[in-house]
């Protein structure tokens, strides 16, 4: 009856509720990667029974005789006063949730809401929480609101088709990054804005003052700056950009190539508030600049695996890497026995990799040159790649990726 004798499934939204054992027990390993799993009390009881490793964010029970909807959503949605829901709708959404005011009707047939992402709720509706489950942050913004993007820049056409009287949400920060927006005239039009922070130039601070409540945190760049919102590179076309005082709200990078003995003479004043990433050998040239920065980071220089399923480091390897190796970026990394602690400190980093398999000795050696490592130590004869060691014969798994997969 069976091919395969593994079963791997990667999805977003699983629906066990209606699977029969029959179909699965023929399988030796399964292994089910999903956000959202969803059960019933006879389902429940099958998953518990099979050779089954289930790796998920959220189980949500319904019972046996329960007819729900399962609506999935890859992507932002908007729940408005016109959007059609059946009776007893579980919804997924696999992004940004954002409901607008007037939408109960809706969201009272919404059995669950299930969101792997941020949501944002206007206040009257703040009690329909408790049918929400979300990994990301969830806010409250209220009713009157207009809602702009999170991140909104203030543009010098903004002021003129602002509403009188409006109020204006925006979830994370406004701005204001042209000094010719006349925000004096939002202040005549009764404007405010809803938000947690404001990035304004000192020169415009006053104008600004009447426009957002005494919550808002204000970041001001100094009188004269330029502000470069977001990360950059610093070569002569940012020069000419923002001119000789550029302040940068995000993280730079100076280039390989930089010529920073000739940037010197061009920039009077740097700030940014995040990190400066460049090599070794350009720090002496860098820290002559009129420069103001949150941490210097230095650019790896030796040898880079990365994005790989599974990597195997031995002594050879890194014997013939005197300038280190990176290995990062990779599901699994298998450290040879012939590798000794002291060789693992002095040539070795592993970044975001999800098992090291490695010996006893060699354990505290990892542990140390390591970062963003979910299982480190022996193998338990379970492959990372997913299911366990005989996953490694794809041509014996049966594999299923979808976005939804009904069981």
């Amino acid at each position: 009856m069976f091919n395969k004798k593994n079963y791997l499934l990667n999805c977003d939204v699983c629906d066990t509720r209606k699977m029969k054992e029959e179909d699965y027990s023929g399988y030796e390993k399964m292994m089910i990667n999903t956000d959202l799993v969803i059960v019933s009390p006879s389902s429940k009881s099958i998953l518990n029974r099979l050779p089954l490793t289930l790796n998920h964010d959220c189980t949500i029970e319904f019972e046996d005789d329960a007819e729900i909807k399962v609506q999935a959503i890859n992507g932002s949605y908007e729940i408005t006063g016109t959007t059609a829901v059946h009776e007893h709708t579980l919804l997924s959404v696999n992004g940004d949730l954002t409901i607008y005011p007037g939408t109960e009707e809706s969201l009272q047939k919404y059995e669950k809401i299930h969101v792997n992402g941020s949501v944002t709720c206007p206040k009257s509706l703040e009690g329909y929480l408790t049918k929400l489950s979300a990994n990301g942050s969830v806010s409250v913004y209220p009713d009157d609101c207009v809602i702009l993007d999170n991140t909104f820049i203030v543009d010098k056409y903004f002021p003129l088709r602002a509403r009188e009287g409006r109020r204006y949400y925006v979830k994370d920060m406004v701005i204001v990054q042209d000094k010719s927006v006349d925000m004096e005239k939002l202040v005549r039009k009764n404007v405010q804005f809803i938000t947690r922070q404001l990035i304004v130039p000192e020169e415009m601070v006053e104008a600004c003052v009447e426009l957002f409540d005494e919550k808002a945190e204000f970041t001001v760049t100094p009188a004269g700056m330029t502000l470069h919102y977001g990360d950059a590179v610093l070569n002569e076309q940012l020069v000419e950009k923002n001119g000789n005082c550029i302040y940068v709200y995000g993280n730079l990078t100076i280039p390989d190539n930089a010529n920073l003995r000739a940037l010197s003479d061009s920039i009077t004043k740097l700030t940014v508030k995040g990190n400066v990433t460049l090599k070794k050998n350009q720090a002496e040239d860098f820290k002559k600049l009129n420069a103001e920065y949150s941490e210097l980071t230095f650019k790896w220089e030796g040898r880079i695996i990365e994005n790989k399923v599974s990597v195997k480091i031995d002594k050879t390897l890194l014997e013939s890497s005197p300038d280190k190796i990176l290995v990062r970026n990779t599901a699994a990394a298998k450290i040879s026995s012939d590798v000794t602690p002291e060789l693992i400190l002095e040539r070795l980093r592993i970044e975001n990799c999800a098992k090291v398999t490695c010996n006893d000795k060699q354990e505290s050696a990892v542990a140390a040159i390591s970062e963003n490592v979910a299982v480190i130590g022996e193998s338990d004869g379970e492959e990372i790649s997913g299911i366990i060691g005989g996953m490694n014969d794809m041509l014996s798994t049966k594999i299923i990726n979808a976005d939804s997969h009904i069981m």
